[in-house]
Parts: structure tokens; sequence; C-alpha cells
């Protein structure tokens, strides 16, 4: 007998070129058309069942971009008054507030348990203390310190402090807003030397700055911060004088503002103007025009204000003389400043040069006035400005 070919004959008929029988034909029809489908679905079953489980899967950065994630923002914290205070404000008014704190000033700090607000106990006014601080005292301004939710918290702290009170004002008093005031009308004497002005005007800013000139011959006549004006009465012609609420930082002096040749030079009122936080007073010297606003402002540590004179026309020959109570002694220069002394005060001058115990202004350009008010010559040297002047 041969050898019986195996199940699947035609392979191996055709690859041993042997003869195939009708049962050879058969039965490899039954192997191709049911066994080997069987035969091949274990095998692929097996295969899934045995293979070993995948590692796991990281998903990449590029992945991750694609789709879309909700993230829920941190919850807001609400900024604590009294961390403002104590970081800011302890070392000289005290931790609890009663004016007792670690610093060594030349005049006791305010006691706010006791009620000692300078300018009132208004939201508003305390706010303009913290941001601009009071000019001619060691209180500084944080404005650049201290953000608008800071400042509203420290404020709230402080108030709570104090005994409760009413608020400061009546419904004579005018106060000063989200933009500046111009009122004019009498201005009241500076002290026993002056006499009424009929024709005043007083410029009050935001930053509860305001400023009183004669309108006559236009001329500086003193500086204040706080409150604004009170009024009493409206029916007479020009109504009773106005009364500035203001503590008085600044005095201006007597001497006329403006000189040529020797000679006083006249300023002629040409009105004035507002726009945004500042107000502009514009007047005529000679051939120029100038228009000058102020704001709260500061050296270093030292608060102060600071008035600025924009110059058009032509000023050439024109010198202007030192905003001082008291005859003005000129320091020295520093910090792009040249520095004088009236009294007690500290003036810079910037952007005119000095002309013996004057400045002459530029033909046209910017003139700034930065007032010290009440600064000793310690302060002084520690920010840095000279204290005695120039032997030559």
């Amino acid at each position: 007998m041969g050898t019986e070919p195996p199940i699947c004959y035609p392979l191996f008929a055709m690859s041993n070129n042997q003869p195939m029988t009708i049962k050879s034909i058969v039965t490899n029809i039954v192997c191709v058309l049911i066994i080997a489908p069987v035969v091949t679905a274990l095998i692929v079953w097996a295969a899934m069942v045995l293979r070993p489980d995948p590692p796991p899967q990281t998903m990449s950065p590029h992945a991750a971009t694609s789709h879309t994630a909700v993230i829920r923002p941190a919850p807001h914290m609400p900024v604590s008054g009294r961390t403002v205070y104590m970081a800011n404000c302890a070392r000289c008014h005290g931790a609890t507030g009663d004016g007792n704190g670690t610093e060594i000033l030349d005049r006791p700090a305010r006691s706010f348990l006791a009620g000692g607000f300078s300018f009132g106990n208004t939201t508003e006014a305390i706010r303009r203390v913290v941001q601009h601080g009071i000019a001619g005292t060691p209180m500084p301004g944080f404005a650049g310190v201290l953000g608008a939710s800071q400042t509203g918290a420290v404020v709230k702290y402080v108030q709570a402090m104090a005994p409760v009170a009413p608020p400061v004002g009546d419904e004579a008093e005018m106060v000063v807003g989200d933009h500046p005031r111009v009122i004019r009308g009498m201005l009241p004497p500076r002290g026993p030397w002056d006499e009424v002005q009929p024709r005043g005007l007083i410029v009050g800013g935001t930053d509860g700055l305001a400023l009183s000139y004669d309108v006559d011959d236009v001329r500086f006549r003193v500086a204040r911060q706080g409150p604004f004006v009170r009024r009493t009465d409206w029916e007479d012609r020009g109504g009773t004088p106005l009364q500035p609420l203001g503590r008085v930082i600044h005095f201006a002096g007597v001497t006329a503002p403006f000189w040529k040749g020797g000679e006083p030079v006249a300023a002629d009122f040409l009105g004035t103007s507002t726009q945004g936080e500042r107000a502009s007073v514009r007047l005529a010297v000679g051939e120029a025009v100038i228009a000058e606003q102020a704001a709260i402002d500061s050296h270093k540590s030292l608060p102060g204000y600071v008035r600025t004179l924009n110059v058009t026309g032509d000023a050439s020959g024109l010198l202007m003389s030192i905003p001082s109570f008291e005859e003005a002694v000129f320091l020295g220069d520093s910090d792009g400043w040249n520095w004088w002394r009236g009294g007690d005060d500290v003036i810079g001058v910037q952007g005119a040069e000095r002309s013996g115990e004057r400045v002459a202004l530029p033909p046209t350009g910017t003139v700034k006035l930065l007032v010290l008010p009440s600064v000793d010559a310690e302060r002084a040297a520690a920010a840095g400005i000279p204290t005695k002047a120039p032997t030559s």
C-alpha cells in the first residue's frame, strides 16, 4: 500500500505531483470550508485572551490641547484692611491706632481712637489723605504704593477705629467730587498784613489741593489742603467772602510774581478751564501766555505740591519770583531741580534758570515749582536736597 495522503490533499498533491481521488477532493473541501475557519477563529481568540496588558496611556501635550477643559478661577480673597494698616501705617500711628508707633517723629501722629482726622472723617477725606499725604507733616502719600482695593480697605479699617461721629460738612459747604471745581468771589485776608480781595478765584483739585488767586493782577496767594470752600450768603452783590476750609500749607508772599527790566509786570486774567482731574488758570504776561495747573506731589519721602506752568508766546527776558512768604535763599542743584529755602519751606524749580534772586522763564516751555512745606534741614538732607547756600 502507498502512503495515505494528508487531509488537505490538494496542497499535498500539488506539492508531490500525486493524482487526486473523489474522496480526497470531498475531504479537502470540508477542510477548507469548515475546519480552516474554525481553526483560524480559535487562533485569533487565543491571541486576544493571552496577550499582555498594554502599558498605561499618557496624553501628549499636543493631544491635551485638543480637549476643552473647564478651569475654575481661584476664589476672590478680600483685601484685609488690618494687613494693609499693619504694613504701612502702624509704625507711626501704632498697632492699635492710638498714635504711639515705633517711628520717631518730630510731632505726635494722629490717634484714630480719639477720632483724630486732619481733614474730616468722611470716606473721601480719609482716602485723599492716604493717597496724597499731608504737606508739611511726616505723613507721606501712598498713591504709588497702594492700589484702589487696598486703599479702600485701610480707609474702612481706620474709620472703624474712631468713635462714631456724624460726617463733617454742612449745606453751605462746597465739595470737590470726581472733577475739579473753580469758584470766584471775595477772598478773606490771609493775615493782619492783608486785605479782603474783592475779585478772587479758588481752584479745587480732586486730590484735596486748593489754590487761591487774585484776579485783578493775577497772582497766586495761598495753597490749602483738605476740604474746599463754604459760602453762607449769595444774595448781596458778590455775596459774602468765600471761606476756604482747608489747612494752609503755603503762603506765596506779597511781592510781584513777574518782572522784566527791573520792573514788575502785570498779569491779565484770561480765564479757566478744566480737563480730567486738573483745572487750569490762564494769564497773559507781556507777550507770553501761561497756563497753570497744580497738584499734590512729593519729592522722595517729602510730601508737598507742584505748580506746572506751560509757557507759550514769548517770555524772553521775563523773570519770576520764588513763591515764598519770606525771602528765598538759593541752596544749590540736585536731582534736576534748583532748590531754594523760604522760611520753613523748601522750593524746587525746574525748567527755568536762576537769575539772581529770581529765575528766568524760557521763551516757551514748561516750568515746575515744587513746594515742600515745613521741611527742616535734617529731612531735606535725607532727601538729597542741599541745606546750605553755596559759598560762591
